[in-house]
């Protein structure tokens, strides 16, 4: 006879107490307590002498046993630990509601020596505070300034200062019900280092709670977030060190602000959506409540998310893109960004998430649609030429008038596509030939037209002289008088005749065409909604191709971005194409990724440059308010410098670390390629791999391809957008290398800013790929854009 059949629920520190190689045993071992719990091989045990009666382990192999409670209905798994060790730790574990937040949390009473992933014990934070209490009195018996509850602490200039100190630790502890040992312990710490480090050793909705006061949100924010309302709190919680009743843990763990905590598995095909991928990664079932409010918003218009690297902007639109697809399974969901290695990430992750939800290789269809903005362009355009082939002229004919109405010049079929770098030879270098004199000679460079015709010519469908000569160049850093816009348009004029001799078209020629296309006479949108990833790299055809593919209303347009990780084109306004975000802008200013070392280095990277759009778009909501800052959640080693007398000596240090961290991840059971080395060219990359292979170290260059398995990855800061590593060295990192500027593309003030703003942005982007290790390298002398000692 079996068992009643039991839910389980899984503590988010679960996945932390085991190897990654146990994954298959112990899925086997959920998959048994969720159909019989009583089958002989699970053994599952009650513990004598235990802080909580209603602790079980149960069998996961011959060396290794679960943790859980048995609350009737339900199983709370806490951890995986060997047998003696899982034992002992069953003996100290308790479940517990707090009674001021009515929190659901999983406690230690007394600390067991090596079980990986627990937190601080109740004992342990006893003690710290204690310790901290006898420190004071000591240094105020020396008439020295001691740290203090109340805010009065030394800074120490190598990291930021404590952003919790002038919060009163009682009034955190009556307000959110923050233990009044851990509240006076955190507001009393020096830097946002030292805070980051404790809070990582607390864990769970209190480490939560008190991050969201240091990135910014007031108290008020923070309890509405994290405290049920009275009345809704429907708990009996206990005091620290008291068990609660299991149909309070229960309602506890089950509710909405839970769900970055706990999670909730009702059957066996729950637990297989759960484990699809055969891991336990975390970003797939546990959302922090700012995610998920995002997540599930409801939004009546466009709707823009910032977030610095690692916040988590990019998981927040996989989670609402297999939202929408879940609500109305015939809904036509549309999600894109800059690069086809993003895109693949991305639909890799949708397919994680749920591999239930329909994945199409074209917009227009229900399900979701995973592609570059690039890659929607020619299927506008495909899909357009193929309607209009049954119209014989060219004046009946809606696609040919589509592109005479942007270009000045329309044909039949789909149009083939130029080749051409973004800067340097290009098209535009022969079109140049037929600019007069009239034109100054700092304009008379590729990227100037280049970005005339993306930011002005195109987004305006201007086709004659006369019209350039009546448009706005607002932003523009070059000011144009008649004579000089006659000249402009004399290479526009040549540029686009170079096209129509070779029928084809540039990429924003495509984007502007095929959004004309979809605003034209009987043309539908292509989507019901479209969500953007990497949004700060969109140039504004591609903007006016994303407004027009789906309809003004409820959740049409959701755009992920980071204004600091803009490594393509200039700044623009949404506004200006359309995207009206005013209102329905928010940031997410937590780093998940990265360690605290290492988002600071990196953030002091982008300072001497303005990367705030807010004030342009006048986007409420969005801007940084005052006290709001980026901070990790994570803390580890201080980033390591690596100064080289010359390039061969930069090589040999390189080499060195390369094969110690090696060695460090093969003893962690990481593979090798979890370490990448990123430099600012390709030539750079190819020199790189063939140093290191020469000094014995092999390293595997990668381009467009996948990531390859066994050995460290050298890319490019391009190419490693999106990418993130356990470690990473970025090498060359001097002065000759970063900024690297190519020729032309300071034509202007204006243009001089954006490019510095760019290379900023690249050693903030390689920063940010590290989630544990960080090192950077040079020859001689350093880029200026590393913060100085």
């Amino acid at each position: 006879m079996t068992a009643p059949t039991k839910q389980l629920i899984m503590d988010r520190d679960f996945f932390n107490t085991f190897e990654p190689s146990l994954t298959p045993k112990v899925t086997s071992t959920m998959e048994k307590l969720l159909k019989d719990h009583s089958t002989n091989g699970l053994h599952v045990e009650p513990i004598r002498n235990c802080a909580d009666a209603r602790v079980r382990t149960a069998r996961v192999d011959r060396s290794y046993r679960m943790v859980l409670f048995d609350l009737g209905s339900f199983f709370l798994l806490s951890g995986v630990y060997m047998h003696d060790k899982a034992y002992a730790v069953a003996e100290q574990v308790y479940a517990r509601v707090n009674p001021t937040s009515g929190a659901a949390e999983i406690r230690n009473v007394e600390p067991v020596a090596g079980a990986a992933g627990t937190r601080y014990t109740d004992s342990e934070l006893k003690k710290l505070v204690e310790e901290r209490a006898a420190e004071m009195a000591a240094l105020r018996h020396q008439e020295a300034a001691p740290p203090s509850a109340t805010g009065e602490v030394e800074e120490d200039g190598s990291s930021e200062r404590n952003s919790l100190i002038g919060y009163e630790a009682s009034r955190l502890s009556a307000q959110l019900g923050v233990d009044v040992d851990t509240a006076i312990y955190a507001v009393g710490l020096a830097t946002n280092t030292e805070l980051v480090d404790f809070l990582s050793h607390v864990g769970g909705w209190q480490a939560d709670a008190l991050m969201d006061l240091a990135t910014g949100n007031t108290l008020d924010e923070v309890r509405a977030t994290y405290v049920l309302p009275e009345g809704d709190a429907a708990v009996a919680g206990t005091e620290v060190g008291v068990p609660s009743d299991s149909d309070a843990v229960i309602r506890a763990a089950t509710s909405r602000q839970a769900g970055a905590q706990f999670h909730l598995i009702r059957d066996d095909a729950a637990l297989e959506q759960a484990l699809a991928s055969g891991d336990f990664d975390a970003w797939r079932l546990f959302l922090h409540p700012d995610q998920k409010e995002y997540v599930e918003k409801r939004t009546n218009g466009p709707f823009r998310l910032s977030g610095g690297a690692g916040t988590g902007k990019t998981v927040v639109l996989v989670h609402r893109a297999v939202r929408l697809a879940r609500d109305n399974p015939d809904t036509r969901i549309l999600v894109v960004s800059f690069t086809r290695n993003l895109v693949d990430m991305i639909r890799t992750q949708i397919r994680a998430r749920d591999s239930s939800v329909r994945i199409n290789a074209h917009p227009g269809r229900p399900g979701i649609a995973v592609q570059t903005m690039d890659q929607v362009a020619n299927w506008v355009l495909q899909q357009g030429a193929e309607r209009a082939a049954g119209q014989p002229s060219q004046e009946e004919n809606s696609f040919a008038a589509s592109m005479k109405a942007v270009l000045g010049w329309g044909m039949l079929r789909k149009p083939a596509f130029r080749k051409a770098g973004a800067y340097g030879a290009s098209p535009w270098d022969e079109a140049m030939n037929a600019a007069s004199s009239e034109l100054p000679e700092n304009l008379r460079v590729a990227p100037f037209f280049q970005s005339e015709y993306q930011e002005v010519i195109l987004p305006g469908e201007i086709t004659t002289v006369q019209d350039y000569a009546r448009a706005s160049r607002v932003g523009r850093g070059s000011r144009l008088g008649r004579k000089q816009r006659k000249a402009v348009w004399d290479v526009v004029t040549q540029y686009r005749d170079e096209g129509l001799a070779a029928q084809a078209v540039d990429w924003d020629e495509a984007a502007a065409v095929a959004a004309h296309l979809l605003r034209g006479p009987g043309a539908q949108p292509a989507a019901d909604h479209v969500l953007i990833d990497e949004g700060q790299d969109f140039t504004p055809t591609r903007w006016k191709l994303a407004r027009a593919l789906v309809a003004n209303g409820p959740d049409d347009l959701f755009i992920a971005e980071d204004s600091n990780q803009r490594i393509y084109g200039n700044r623009i306004v949404l506004g200006h194409y359309g995207i009206e975000i005013r209102g329905r802008a928010r940031r997410l200013r937590l780093n998940y990724r990265t360690t605290e070392e290492n988002l600071q280095l990196a953030l002091k990277m982008l300072e001497g440059g303005s990367y705030n759009v807010d004030e342009i778009e006048d986007a409420e909501g969005t801007a940084m308010r005052t006290g709001d800052r980026y901070i990790s959640s994570r803390s580890g080693p201080v980033p390591t410098l690596l100064p080289a007398d010359h390039l061969a000596h930069e090589y040999d240090m390189a080499a060195k670390l390369v094969e110690e961290w090696v060695s460090e991840l093969s003893f962690e059971n990481l593979d090798s390629n979890t370490l990448g080395i990123l430099t600012r060219t390709r030539k750079q990359r190819d020199a790189v791999v063939h140093a290191l292979n020469e000094r014995g170290v092999s390293t595997a260059p990668v381009d467009t391809q996948d990531i390859p398995r066994g050995m460290p990855a050298v890319m490019t800061l391009h190419r490693a957008k999106g990418t993130e590593f356990s470690r990473v060295l970025l090498f060359g990192v001097s002065e000759d290398a970063i900024p690297r500027f190519f020729a032309g593309s300071q034509y202007d003030e204006q243009a001089a800013q954006d490019s510095a703003l760019r290379e900023r942005s690249l050693l903030y982007v390689g920063a940010t790929r590290a989630r544990d290790r960080l090192a950077i390298s040079w020859s001689k002398e350093a880029s200026p854009y590393l913060p100085r000692p």
